[in-house]
């Protein structure tokens, strides 16, 4: 019988095995679906399994840090003038969003998620928008739609490998971990 750590590390390689195999899927078939760099699902995947299980609350952060990234490029397309200055404003705009939305939830949208998605979509977008700013009303959609079906995509990979090891106990889950979920949401 293994002990609390070979349960960990057998858990461990499980899950990892599958997210290898789910992503290399991604990677192969994904370009159809706007898919053409595999981190932004990397991220997500990361996102779902920092502390599992996947919750909507965690997925619907992640959407509006990605929709929040997104505000924050157009406010300094469209509104600003192009200085650091206005790029910190519209920055500090969009996480303004995200913080209150934290708060104001009790962390049922985690700030972390939110801030995850934020950098899924500036990190993916900001160097196409920098190549040429005056095609953001045609590029930013798409950007935005891959970016979100990457994180889609990446939670469900991290939902899928959490329920194909359901079966291999997670020592490091507790009584007062399940104790603090309410309707599959975390508290």
């Amino acid at each position: 019988m293994l002990d609390n750590m070979g349960l960990l590390m057998a858990r461990t390689a499980l899950i990892g095995a599958v997210v290898a195999l789910l992503v290399a899927l991604v990677a192969v078939g994904g370009a159809p679906l706007g898919i053409t760099t595999i981190w932004p699902v990397l991220l997500a995947i990361g996102v779902g399994l920092a502390a599992r299980p996947v919750t909507i609350g965690r997925i619907a952060a992640y959407a509006v840090g990605t929709a929040a990234a997104w505000a924050a490029i157009a406010l300094g397309a469209g509104a600003l003038p192009q200085t650091a200055i206005a790029d910190a404003i519209a920055v500090l705009a969009a996480l303004a969003i995200l913080i209150v939305l934290a708060a104001v939830t009790a962390d049922r949208f985690p700030l972390w998620a939110g801030l995850a998605g934020y950098a899924a979509f500036a990190g993916y977008y900001e160097p196409i928008y920098a190549a040429n700013p005056t095609l953001f009303l045609s590029e930013s959609p798409v950007a935005l739609l891959t970016v979100l079906l990457a994180g889609a995509v990446g939670f469900a990979i991290a939902s899928l490998a959490d329920l194909l090891t359901a079966g291999v106990s997670d020592p490091q889950s507790t009584v007062d971990d399940h104790a603090l979920m309410i309707e599959g949401e975390a508290l």
